[in-house]
């Protein structure tokens, strides 16, 4: 029998399997490694991001954030991250942001939470012939108030402001004075917003084209998609409204809806904007002068008489020129002559967009306000020498409405000689 020895090939194949046993651990702790890293960045690593983002959302969703980046991979937890960014740049320009941080901060919306008085610039705005707009436009419609809405929205978001409801055909806008900003600023902006929305909505191509259809001009002729604005300072209780099926955060007060009876009085002094004393009183005195006195009334639920005021915009913005095709414009802000008024601060804002009336008008007016008027209790009023005056002013300007609105009521409340009823007071009771 011949034997073999066979050992030394066995130790050659047990060191090559020793070799490749050891070369195929490495390659495992070498890939694991690899996946490891990975998964790191790919998924824990953006998790734990994500994670910090949402709980500090949580703890104050109105802190400024910056976007998350990642210029080498498109990941999943990058639109999340992205998405809660989104969510709290919207709350920190809607009115109301606060409710929200107080409820979320709660971990759940609790419809008990007592309201809070805040002090605030309501403005309240509405599409004229909305009804007629519907009925012609029928689903269209919904384009716009869309179209309106991004021209009022960015507006207002550019001067401090901050859109609460959008109600159909209204939006009701609020501006909060802070501490970052001096009340006369934020005063001046709120009326600028209201300027720059005018300004907007005239260069807007979708809306002329519009309002230019065969059928809205048969039944509207010479209409132009237009608004009517009221403004006013006052309090108001900050709070969430509604059930677990529906809440808003919004403002409960009877001076917000005095904003929205000024909106609506409008139309009885064919004026785009009425702007309440209280608010006026906010304006820099620069602000105060360009506005015109319009009448004194006491409104429904109250027994104090206001003044009213106006800024005069029924030629706003003719002397700017064309209107270019800007970026600018496409997001609602208005460019005129090469001139971002969005960029303006609020002293050239106003003088690259005065108002239609010139100063000398606006005297003679204030002339004739003062004779129907009579002062703060009525003893001084003329009602015949303000017919007079009234009548100059429509002669010198066809469309100050305002002029009209007084003259009317004059006509037909005066006494047979022409002059004020007997009881005059200086006011009347705003329909």
């Amino acid at each position: 029998v011949m034997y073999v020895d066979g050992t030394d090939q066995l130790e050659k194949e047990a060191k090559a399997s020793l070799v490749l046993s050891v070369g195929v651990v490495i390659a495992m702790l070498g890939v694991t490694r690899s996946i490891r890293t990975q998964l790191d960045r790919e998924v824990l690593v953006p998790l734990e991001q994500m994670e910090k983002r949402v709980i500090s959302m949580l703890r104050n969703p109105l802190r400024h954030r910056t976007p998350a980046t990642n210029q080498q991979h498109v990941r999943e937890s990058l639109v999340v991250e992205n998405a809660v960014h989104k969510f709290t740049s919207l709350l920190r320009v809607e009115a109301g942001g606060r409710i929200v941080t107080a409820n979320l901060s709660a971990g759940s919306i609790d419809r008990n939470l007592p309201g809070k008085i805040v002090h605030a610039i309501f403005g309240f705005c509405d599409i004229r012939n909305f009804t007629d707009l519907t009925e012609l436009l029928q689903a269209d419609i919904v384009k716009l108030v869309n179209t309106v809405a991004l021209c009022v929205h960015t507006a207002v978001t550019d001067n401090y402001g901050a859109p609460n409801k959008n109600i159909g055909d209204a939006f009701l806008l609020v501006w909060k004075p802070n501490k970052g900003k001096q009340v006369q600023e934020v005063g001046d902006s709120a009326l600028r917003s209201i300027l720059h929305t005018i300004l907007a909505m005239k260069s807007s191509e979708e809306l002329t084209r519009v309002a230019r259809r065969k059928d809205i001009q048969q039944r509207l002729p010479g209409y132009h998609v237009h608004l009517g604005f009221g403004l006013h300072y006052g309090w108001a209780v900050e709070g969430a409204i509604g059930s677990s099926q529906k809440i808003d955060a919004s403002y409960l007060s009877p001076h917000v809806n005095l904003s929205s009876r000024l909106e609506s009085a409008t139309k009885q002094y064919g004026v785009p904007l009425l702007v309440s004393e209280s608010m006026r009183k906010l304006l820099s005195v620069g602000v105060q002068r360009v506005l015109r006195l319009v009448d004194r009334v006491v409104v429904k639920g109250s027994a104090t008489p206001i003044k009213l005021y106006t800024y005069d915009a029924w030629a706003l913005g003719e002397g700017l020129g064309s209107f270019t095709g800007s970026q600018k414009k496409e997001e609602g802000r208005v460019v005129g002559n090469g001139i971002d008024l969005a960029k303006l601060n609020v002293t050239s804002f106003f003088a690259v967009v005065p108002p239609s009336s010139t100063e000398e008008y606006r005297a003679e007016f204030l002339v004739a306000m003062d004779a129907y008027l009579g002062g703060d209790n009525g003893v001084s009023a003329n009602w015949q020498t303000a017919r007079v005056l009234l009548q100059l002013c429509i002669t010198k300007c066809p469309q100050d409405g305002a002029a009209k609105a007084i003259l009317e009521f004059i006509d037909e409340h005066c006494q047979a000689d022409g002059m004020q009823p007997a009881g005059w007071c200086g006011y009347r009771r705003l329909e």
